[in-house]
Order: structure tokens, then C-alpha cells, then sequence
């Protein structure tokens, strides 16, 4: 399935709802990260991954809603985070 077709349908869902499908992806991810052996990779990979990225974020802006981000912060007391 394409990065867009799964931006599309979490669009579709409601707030709260996108809010735990994002979790659940990003708790996926981290498993597959920690599953994978940790290799050195040379400075040449690394200098074509750095550019592959600067591309992507070049062209695609960020969505997270202001608002939105603005109230999550505000839900979340700040002796949580230390």
C-alpha cells in the first residue's frame, strides 16, 4: 500500500481515532527498528540517505493541525515529560 493511500485513509478518521492508529504505527516501527541488527554504514550511504530525506521534507509540508498539537501539549502536565 503507497505512503498516500494510508495518509488518505487516517485523514478519513476521527481525531482521537487518528491519534491511536499513529500510535500503534509508530509502535510498529519500533519494533521493526529493534528487530534489525545495527550495521555501519559508510559515510557515502549515509550522505545519499541525508539528501533523500532533505528531498522528501523539501516537497512534502508538515500536517499536523497547530491547534490541534497546541491542545495536546496543553493536556499533558510538564512533570510528565521529565
Amino acid at each position: 500500500m503507497a505512503i498516500n493511500q494510508i495518509e488518505q485513509q487516517i485523514e478519513a478518521l476521527p481525531p482521537v481515532e487518528q491519534i491511536m492508529m499513529l500510535e500503534r504505527i509508530v509502535h510498529h516501527l519500533k519494533r521493526l527498528l529493534l528487530a534489525q541488527p545495527i550495521t555501519v554504514t559508510s559515510q557515502t550511504e549515509c550522505k545519499g540517505m541525508t539528501e533523500k530525506l532533505n528531498h522528501i521534507y523539501e516537497n512534502d509540508a508538515p500536517r499536523l493541525d497547530p491547534q490541534l498539537c497546541n491542545a495536546q501539549f496543553a493536556s499533558i502536565k510538564r512533570d510528565e515529560w521529565q
